[in-house]
């Protein structure tokens, strides 16, 4: 996890307009990011201390990874907060960056509520940054299953019909508009979303799953056990696959 959101995080850095009195203190950053994936306790530590020493933006980022790395989601909560407004003061291009991260942590901690206000700021372009197609409808995609876990179901729609239009291959997008959909009683959508996701993953257990999962609802029987067994055949120990069996026992003792 934290090794994924690191990349992510020094791939945008290189390529945001970093202000200039935060340029010389690239290598400290890059080398506090590094402990916190390495030694969370001691990044903390060292992020305090840069924080003290006016490292701002930089210092409370690196502090809210290591926090949410130690799993302190509360202290990473108010040290991802404190990065963004710093950031979108300064007009560094990061801030976009750290509320989408901040909606993750959030998300983590159990706080979906709190994830839906700090991904809204990301995807309103918090600091002026001008978001891509694709860059706006992943966050989308995140802020729809953030709006799901707290019964917002038609935002959460809105934002994944938003998503797919603006860049029909996010991941994810097709996938959780089909289960949305089909949660919601929209069968002819939640089937039209379903194809197209599974023409874009077909061999995901999470596609044949939900596939299976469209046509039990629909009563064509045969259908889903044929998805559900080709979840199963995609990845037997994922959950989708897990699920897909559990599914095809149920089915069979009918």
């Amino acid at each position: 996890m934290m090794k994924r959101v690191l990349a992510g995080l020094l791939l945008a850095a290189a390529s945001a307009a970093v202000a200039a009195p935060m340029a010389g203190d690239r290598g400290r950053y890059n080398a506090c990011l590094a402990l916190a994936a390495s030694d969370p306790q001691r990044a903390v530590a060292t992020a305090q201390a840069w924080r003290i020493e006016r490292g701002d933006v930089m210092a409370r980022h690196c502090l809210a990874l290591a926090q949410l790395e130690l799993r302190d989601y509360a202290a990473a909560l108010k040290s991802y907060e404190g990065a963004a407004a710093a950031s979108e003061a300064a007009g560094d291009g990061m801030a976009v960056t750290i509320w989408s991260q901040a909606g993750e942590a959030a998300m983590r901690a159990g706080q979906p509520e709190a994830a839906v206000g700090y991904l809204t700021k990301a995807i309103d372009g918090a600091g002026g940054v001008t978001l891509s197609p694709k860059a706006g409808a992943q966050l989308r995609v995140d802020r729809a299953r953030a709006l799901v876990e707290v019964k917002r179901d038609k935002e959460a729609a809105a934002d994944l019909a938003a998503a797919t239009v603006a860049a029909p291959d996010v991941p994810f997008g097709w996938l959780l508009k089909a289960t949305l959909a089909r949660r919601m009683g929209d069968l002819k959508l939640a089937e039209a979303a379903i194809l197209e996701a599974a023409q874009r993953d077909p061999e995901s257990a999470d596609v044949q799953l939900e596939a299976g999962n469209i046509a039990a609802v629909q009563g064509d029987k045969e259908l889903a056990r044929a998805a559900w067994t080709a979840a199963v055949a995609a990845d037997p120990e994922a959950p989708a696959g897990v699920t897909a069996a559990k599914a095809l026992a149920a089915n069979a003792a009918q």
